[in-house]
């Protein structure tokens, strides 16, 4: 069976544990195409991960398998996660790694239940999880090694959803693109026409809401549906982040007439 494997990590590319993760896939699945999806996920940063992971899930083929490891409690109890969701995979550890990326009443969610019995404390994602990952690509079924969850049973963060009010939203920064453009945990389409916005950052501005970056002046800040799938503060060639004093996991609260 020929299947693609995504990998999501943040191991970076300096040390050899990407590359340690690809043996393990070429050796139990050999007819697998293994393809990089980010591995600059930074350190720890689970919510970034979600948000690339999120955005990147509807641009795979269906059957594709992909496989997230951003991972602070390796080597504890926490279970692994296995999801399937519009005929893709998502093979996680259950920490919310996989929760923006899943709709709970739509996923058919399972936790492995059947581990190697050496592995590395320290090293799930060579030892454990790619392995699972190649026992999916060559097409075994889960009830194998898995036993199916509810969606309650599985860690969904408080960061995976702004807190919502009439004329008000509290959202949190989910990443901060090369280029200064802030993404919060606001998915697209979830406001409607948005008259005298206001945003509360660290700085305080106010800002308005726009179709593109073009749309603002040049240096100017404003609120946009990005290409991502989820709303971003971004400035006009500039850096949003540094011009409002935003970084990762910081909170804003936007406010409009109602």
């Amino acid at each position: 069976m020929h299947s693609l494997i995504a990998l999501l990590t943040d191991f970076g590319l300096d040390d050899p544990y990407v590359g340690q993760m690809k043996a393990v896939l070429a050796r139990e699945c050999p007819d697998s195409t293994v393809t990089d999806l980010t591995h600059g996920v930074e350190p720890f940063n689970i919510a970034q991960g979600a948000f690339f992971l999120a955005a990147s899930v509807p641009h795979f083929p269906e059957g594709a398998v992909l496989l997230a490891v951003v991972d602070p409690g390796v080597g504890s109890g926490r279970p692994i996660l296995v999801a399937r969701q519009d005929g893709r995979t998502i093979v996680a550890p259950d920490n919310g790694l996989a929760a923006l990326a899943l709709i709970p009443e739509h996923a058919e969610l399972h936790h492995v239940n059947q581990l190697p019995e050496k592995a590395s404390a320290t090293f799930h994602g060579r030892d454990i999880f790619a392995p699972i990952a190649a026992r999916i690509a060559r097409g075994e079924a889960l009830s194998g090694f898995c036993h199916p969850v509810s969606a309650e049973e599985t860690v969904r963060p408080l960061w995976t959803e702004p807190l919502m009010g009439r004329g008000k939203c509290s959202a949190r920064v989910l990443h901060v693109d090369r280029f200064g453009n802030c993404v919060l945990n606001l998915r697209a389409g979830a406001l409607g026409p948005l008259h005298n916005l206001q945003i509360s950052t660290p700085l305080g501005r106010e800002l308005p809401a726009v179709d593109t970056y073009s749309d603002l002046p040049e240096g100017a800040p404003g609120l946009l549906e990005g290409s991502q799938g989820f709303f971003e503060i971004a400035v006009n060639l500039g850096s949003a982040a540094r011009q409002l004093g935003l970084s990762m996991g910081d909170a804003v609260t936007l406010r409009w007439d109602a």
